[in-house]
């Protein structure tokens, strides 16, 4: 499979900006509750083809904890590299693959990140003695606000990219 420039640059725009914008959500001590990590992950789902999508969500953490220690990379940054592959890849996957709706795509990529989120809980938490129920449960209900962000801002930037025109709004991901 050939890769286009625009894939590669893309993929390293999205990954620095898994590092950037969760540094600034926490320097304005706005931190984990809103998801900062997944805005930009999400995002690559819907500019990046399938398999480099998903390259996004398991560097973009990993990239995030080497450089500046968020999140911290064992329990968090593991459960967050597995939420990230997930997310980008059902987004792109359900997005440009299969040709799902904005409206259709980023709820259920949401939904299946979390739901990644709860399993990885369950696996990991307890091999560092912390409770897995407790943190599912806080987990979901905590992060409610950044399940609204996302709702709300990657619909926003989309049309907003697709509107002044500088992306395509149908097939401009196709590699030649």
């Amino acid at each position: 499979m050939k890769i286009s420039t625009q894939q590669i640059t893309l993929t390293s725009l999205f990954i620095a900006l898994c590092v950037i914008v969760p540094f600034l959500f926490h320097l304005l001590g706005l931190g984990a509750m809103f998801l900062p990590m997944f805005v930009p992950i999400l995002l690559a789902g819907f500019f990046i083809n399938f398999p480099t999508a998903i390259l996004v969500g398991l560097l973009g953490p990993l990239a995030s904890a080497l450089a500046t220690g968020m999140p911290p990379l064992f329990p968090t940054g593991v459960s967050m590299i597995a939420e990230g592959t997930v997310a980008a890849g059902v987004a792109s996957f359900l997005f440009q693959s299969k040709k799902f709706s904005l409206w259709l795509s980023l709820p259920l990529a949401i939904v299946v990140e979390r739901i990644t989120r709860v399993i990885v809980i369950y696996l990991i938490f307890p091999l560092f003695g912390l409770p897995a129920r407790e943190w599912s449960i806080i987990e979901i209900t905590f992060t409610l606000p950044g399940i609204a962000l996302q709702l709300f801002l990657i619909p926003l930037v989309l049309f907003m990219l697709w509107k002044s025109k500088v992306i395509k709004r149908k097939l401009w991901w196709k590699i030649s």
